[in-house]
């Protein structure tokens, strides 16, 4: 007796060719590049914003602070601009009175979040303030500079300024 003969045929399509895998690799590889890229430019760009959205808030502080002054001396009967006088300071959110620039350190944060030369961890923001008279007993003109470095040393710069008068 013999057995019947089944024919056994590989099929032709065994699966994908050397070719095919490298050109789904290759696409792979481009959206993975074009992810990362975007990623990382919006990681950058946040980071930036960060600093500036800080650095904006830190010259305010300092506008504040130097208005404050020029209101204690309306408080206490002096004259304008008696507790601001013309030159370069620091000041810092406690304030009582005006810093003279010796050097320009970098603000350090607190543990609660704060802005100050006290002790704390140094960050990248350093402020000065200026203050001229436009008009002597009238107006005096206050210039905030913010500046700090960068991810990869480039300096940036802010400045505010405003003019405060004596309307008492």
């Amino acid at each position: 007796m013999k057995l019947p003969t089944t024919r056994y045929q590989l099929p032709t399509n065994l699966g994908f060719t050397l070719i095919e895998i490298l050109v789904t690799i290759f696409i792979f590889a481009i959206a993975f590049t074009a992810t990362s890229f975007i990623l990382t430019t919006n990681l950058r760009s946040a980071n930036a914003i960060h600093n500036n959205f800080v650095a904006s808030g830190l010259a305010q502080e300092g506008m504040e602070i130097v208005r404050n002054l020029r209101d204690k001396d309306w408080f206490f009967g002096l004259a304008f601009g008696t507790t601001i006088p013309d030159g370069s300071y620091l000041v810092q959110w406690d304030s009582n009175a005006l810093i003279p620039i010796g050097s320009n350190p970098n603000l350090n944060k607190g543990a609660l979040g704060g802005y100050s030369y006290d002790p704390g961890t140094p960050s990248i923001f350093k402020r000065s303030i200026d203050i001229s008279t436009v008009i002597s007993g009238v107006e005096k003109k206050i210039v905030v500079n913010m500046t700090w470095i960068e991810r990869g040393g480039t300096v940036k710069s802010l400045s505010a300024e405003e003019h405060l008068f004596n309307w008492k």
